[in-house]
């Protein structure tokens, strides 16, 4: 099977921070996508696929949001449900009806509302895919076990409860992760996203999934080049740019 992308969102607004993305930015975005021939899926759906099961669209695309912000559901499902495409949402269990305030919050991120839990039911029931994106948005490798199990599993059970429905997929926040957390994340769920910034293919490991960050996609004309030849030539110097920067210690840009 061929690589397919999975996108990654966070919040839709006119801010203009890291974590945002103009609402009719991502509109066009996805009226793109949709007059491109691309489909929109879960990631669920794409790992059903992958194991066998239903085929997937001639051009799939993984749409998935971060935090779970407000904007989702306002702005977000909407144009989704326009354009006929599906995402996974990744919920921050302990902050849901919330603000995005916790602890190891940038200083420079916008404070906005999260989706509370009947919209995330909602949202459930229309047909999204719910994940977790961990109890408090903590970095797992800088917590004992003890802490990274709460994170981990005491997170999906609280989504669990909270939605009356299964919860297999998980996204570390921050991209970060030690190898504890790792296995522990392997033990709990079906699948996990990293911030590895590639297309995701068959025989990738499952608990560390690559996506790629919206962010890395405006303005519009660069968006204009996803999943050309040039597109993919720019995305590959971006993320030999982010792992240059990992290498001496520097911020990797955005990673809600």
């Amino acid at each position: 099977m061929k690589a397919v992308p999975i996108l990654t969102y966070h919040s839709l607004d006119d801010t203009g921070s890291v974590i945002s993305t103009a609402p009719a930015a991502f509109r066009s975005q996805m009226r793109q996508l949709r007059d491109r021939g691309y489909q929109g899926i879960s990631l669920g759906a794409l790992l059903d696929a992958w194991d066998g099961g239903a085929p997937l669209p001639a051009r799939p695309v993984v749409l998935t949001f971060d935090d779970a912000f407000g904007s989702v559901g306002e702005v977000a499902a909407p144009v989704l449900c326009e354009v006929g495409f599906r995402a996974t949402i990744f919920a921050v269990a302990g902050y849901c009806g919330r603000e995005n305030d916790w602890p190891t919050q940038g200083v420079g991120a916008p404070r906005l509302p999260l989706l509370s839990w009947s919209q995330l039911n909602a949202l459930a029931s229309d047909g999204f895919e719910i994940g977790s994106h961990g109890l408090n948005h903590a970095p797992l490798d800088r917590l004992g076990r003890a802490e990274a199990r709460a994170e981990i599993a005491d997170s999906r059970k609280r989504l669990e409860d909270g939605l009356s429905r299964s919860v297999t997929l998980f996204a570390f926040p921050y991209g970060a992760a030690d190898r504890a957390s790792r296995e522990l994340v392997a033990t709990h769920y079906r699948a996990a996203c990293s911030v590895e910034m590639a297309t995701a293919r068959p025989g990738d490991d499952r608990h560390w999934l690559p996506r790629i960050d919206a962010h890395y996609l405006g303005p519009n004309v660069i968006f204009l080049l996803f999943g050309t030849s040039l597109g993919r030539f720019y995305l590959g110097l971006r993320a030999l740019g982010r792992r240059g920067r990992s290498a001496l210690g520097l911020s990797l840009g955005p990673r809600p």
